[in-house]
């Protein structure tokens, strides 16, 4: 068979390393083109591929970066690669971790570009293997040595963030940063803040109550970021989240008690995802673009979750908002921010999404002017103003 060279690799593995490795400290790199130079090690020229097709479409590198070599498609042949040597292998019965690796990433590869299902059925396949290993016991580390331990541990603890649905024994080891303090602290960071969420989410046998709801925001707010060192990227994943995750938690809240326009706890205000798509704001007009964007399409679905609770909340309860419009940021506003920037995510966002996205806020609009005037022409704010001098606060 016709291999891709290692060159094609070396440069592709060295992207991720630089830019995604923060986020997925799961694969060594320098281990991984050792390993390359065997011919017959079909699972490390597999997962390679597979992390050189997830780099391609996480990160859509301009043409300058990308090689090209394949027929223009360089992500989408690593791709359907990786696929063929895991077929050659007979994957589904060797599991290890670079198998369950490379369903990882292609998982997130496909997703990205749009084969949503066959991106769901490889993290559920990924998650079996990790299962099959016993990488979600405490026992599967008994006799680990230290750095190989670390490592497996951060793969369970990826998949428990990308799949809350995973349970984890509660006597695992605890996650260190011996090996890369400043990637491994903003990792940690983020492994707390979704073990907050699932507790959050799924209850700990207490009553459903306003007090409950209450100490779970507040379990949400107080998980901080390890700002030590951390890079754009993993300060930007970890505040965009934070916010998504307080927004379900909120939309979650409704079902169980009654939310109230001035609440004492702002999580239980209706006027709730104004707030949040107010610090989502902030936070995408605080990062470069490219930094919000190299988050993929988990990053997109968490902006449009905060941008349709916002005009979801618009529709439903407009008297909750009567007079926040007449703010030098109104919610309208703060809307209109979000769609502008989604719209142009990565190049062109998810044209469903935005259609109902982009119809609420037009129902929005029809449903203002019908509204009677209350204020006369010169009190009104200044239209032209420019988005990115706003305040957002």
């Amino acid at each position: 068979m016709n291999r891709v060279p290692s060159s094609a690799f070396e440069h592709y593995l060295g992207l991720y390393q630089q830019a995604l490795y923060p986020v997925w400290p799961v694969v060594n790199i320098d281990t991984l083109l050792n390993r390359l130079r065997d011919s017959t090690d079909i699972e490390a020229y597999a997962l390679a591929a597979a992390v050189s097709a997830v780099t391609i479409a996480q990160l859509k590198p301009a043409s300058h970066e990308a090689l090209g070599r394949f027929g223009g498609d360089d992500g989408a042949f690593m791709a359907a690669e990786a696929s063929r040597a895991r077929h050659e292998m007979d994957y589904l019965e060797h599991p290890s971790i670079s198998v369950l690796l490379s369903s990882f990433f292609l998982h997130v590869s496909y997703a990205n570009r749009g084969h949503i299902r066959k991106g769901a059925m490889l993290l559920r396949e990924a998650i079996t293997f990790a299962q099959m290993l016993s990488l979600d016991k405490a026992i599967h580390y008994a006799n680990l040595p230290k750095l190989e331990a670390q490592r497996h541990l951060r793969t369970i603890w990826l998949l428990f963030v990308t799949e809350r649905i995973l349970q984890l024994d509660p006597d695992l080891p605890e996650l260190e940063v011996d090996e890369n303090p400043p990637i491994l602290f903003a990792f940690i960071s983020l492994s707390k803040l979704f073990q907050s969420f699932a507790n959050a989410m799924d209850g700990d046998g207490s009553s459903q109550t306003h007090e409950y709801f209450a100490s779970m925001h507040d379990r949400l707010r107080g998980v901080q970021q390890a700002s030590w060192n951390c890079s754009d990227l993993q300060r930007a994943d970890f505040l965009l989240t934070q916010q998504w995750m307080r927004v379900v938690l909120w939309k979650t809240s409704m079902y169980y008690i009654n939310l109230l326009p001035n609440a004492a706890d702002e999580g239980l205000s209706l006027s709730f995802p104004d707030r949040i798509a107010r610090n989502v704001v902030q936070n995408i007009d605080r990062f470069p673009r490219s930094v919000i964007e190299a988050h993929g399409l988990g990053m997109e679905m968490k902006l449009f979750e905060v941008a349709m609770s916002l005009a979801d909340i618009l529709l439903c309860l407009p008297s909750t908002f009567q007079g926040k419009q007449l703010m030098n940021v109104g919610p309208r506003d703060v809307l209109n921010r979000l769609s502008e920037f989604l719209t142009c995510f990565r190049g062109g966002g998810d044209n469903i999404k935005l259609q109902i996205l982009h119809d609420k806020m037009q129902e929005i609009s029809s449903s203002i002017a019908r509204q009677p005037r209350l204020l006369e022409d010169e009190q009104e704010q200044e239209q032209d103003q420019e988005v990115n001098c706003l305040d957002w606060t």
